[in-house]
């Protein structure tokens, strides 16, 4: 078989590529794949051509929480490095101050003066984890919030209880600290820092006033200490102290009034603002677990201890003879008894005096519906809704009822329409508690302006004063305007 010459001296010839490559660069570059490690990264990296890559990554988890991390980690990089530059300055004067002292008392001891202690990443020594919010309805991302808070307060708690687990151990007893950073990236409304700063303090607010709220104990305490576990919530805003016009002016005013101006004042402030301006809304939970203060209580244990211990061995001095006595003390009973009557003597005098009545079980659901369709006017069958939390936690009852707020927000609800929730075991025996509770979720409304001027929180309670809003179960009333 033949071929033309020009298709034989082309196949000869070696590819361009190959003479491209003689240059270092095109060398170095021909080896880098070679180098690459076996991972890859699990995140896409932001788009070129814009600064944080928001306008194609936005809805990237990945990428959302790749770009916080990246900042926090340059941001404590930059801290530390201004740090350890006045460390190193600091410890070099000290070796000239030493040598110095050297030349003039030469027969002195060598004495090395002690490195100063570096600064570090302080996320390097602390267990921390990224979450990411994706939604972007506001009061769903109140509900978020209150999720994470209840997750690191559960955290906290079971690390207490795994720890009390291994009490019999030679082990001391740890303290746990956890970080946990919530990126927001998705919702519009938060966008403003006045209005995320304003949400956040009432949330914080609200937390510190559950601190009063009279709760009730679960039936198997035992009255024994708990741990002491303390949640911290911080935020974050690519807008972080921007100031609103109204503080523009008053700032103004101010620096009229006082004449003058401290410039390293004013640059302290504009880099603590700098410091925590992130990429994308963010807050900051943080969890620590330590154990319970001893104020004598081991003492007064090992006393109940011993007194158990006596108690059982008294136990041990009963005979059977004793326990004949009491078998046929029992069967003197039940030969007694009268042979027409089926219950006890007490239940059938209860019975005759009120009449045999049946018992009919009902759920707390179906309590608050039966008197709420027999006390509440404005009830109507066709729009109001019913849900139900068995939550006793402060946290876990703000987080159904944003949730649910949330659900309902999305399915456009009409005017006068009312949705009743059901919590049948959070502050059931405070009246006053459950109305500051709604009175705070009113207050976290307000801080939000799409639902600001159409939402209106009211409560039943079993203990209220009016008979009119005393109802079986604690209700949490949501009325849309």
């Amino acid at each position: 078989m033949k071929f033309p010459l020009h298709l034989l001296l082309a196949s000869a010839t070696p590819p361009a590529s190959a003479y491209l490559a003689t240059s270092p660069t095109r060398l170095h570059q021909n080896r880098r794949p070679q180098q690459r490690p076996s991972t890859q990264l699990q995140y896409k990296e932001p788009s070129k051509g814009t600064e944080t890559g928001e306008s194609s990554d936005q809805t990237n988890v990945w990428s959302v929480l790749a770009n916080t991390e990246r900042w926090i980690s340059d941001t404590l990089d930059r801290s530390n490095k201004a740090a350890n530059a006045r460390l190193d300055a600091e410890q070099k004067r000290r070796e000239q101050e030493e040598a110095e002292g050297k030349n003039a008392f030469h027969f002195a001891q060598e004495k090395k003066s002690e490195p100063l202690p570096r600064k570090d990443n302080p996320y390097a020594r602390k267990e921390v984890s990224y979450v990411c919010e994706m939604g972007d309805d506001v009061a769903g991302v109140v509900g978020g919030v209150f999720r994470r808070v209840r997750e690191a307060r559960e955290l906290g708690e079971g690390h207490g209880k795994g720890v009390e687990a291994r009490a019999g151990d030679s082990t001391q007893p740890t303290t746990m600290r956890q970080t946990n950073v919530v990126v927001i990236p998705n919702c519009d409304e938060i966008e403003q820092f006045a209005i995320f700063d304003r949400l956040i303090q009432a949330i914080n607010q609200a937390r510190r006033a559950s601190r009063d709220f009279v709760l009730k104990k679960k039936e198997n305490d035992d009255g024994s200490a708990e741990w002491v576990v303390s949640i911290n919530c911080a935020h974050l805003h690519p807008g972080y102290g921007t100031p609103s016009p109204e503080e523009q002016l008053a700032a103004m005013k101010h620096e009229e009034e006082e004449g003058e101006v401290d410039v390293n004042i004013e640059e302290y402030k504009r880099r603590r603002d700098e410091a925590r301006r992130s990429p994308y809304p963010s807050v900051i939970v943080e969890v620590q677990s330590t154990p319970p203060p001893d104020f004598g209580q081991r003492r007064e244990e090992e006393a109940m201890e011993a007194a158990a211990k006596d108690m059982e061995e008294a136990d041990k001095d009963v005979t059977s003879e004793d326990v004949a006595k009491l078998e046929a003390l029992f069967g003197m009973s039940a030969a007694s008894k009268s042979k027409t009557s089926v219950d006890d003597p007490f239940y059938d005098a209860l019975g005759e005096a009120f009449g045999k009545k049946q018992v009919v079980s009902q759920t707390p659901l179906q309590r608050a519906q039966n008197w709420v369709l027999e006390h509440d006017p404005a009830f109507n069958e066709k729009t109001s809704t019913f849900t139900k939390s068995n939550s006793r936690h402060v946290d876990a009852a703000y987080e159904y009822v944003f949730n649910n707020l949330a659900m309902l927000a999305a399915s456009t609800p009409k005017p006068s329409q009312k949705s009743y929730v059901v919590l049948p075991n959070f502050l059931p025996t405070s009246a006053t508690s459950f109305d500051r509770f709604a009175g705070q979720v009113s207050n976290i409304i307000r801080t939000l302006p799409s639902l600001a001027e159409k939402v209106i929180v009211s409560t039943f309670h079993p203990e209220h004063v009016l008979p009119s809003t005393r109802s079986p179960v604690p209700i949490v009333v949501i009325t849309w305007k």
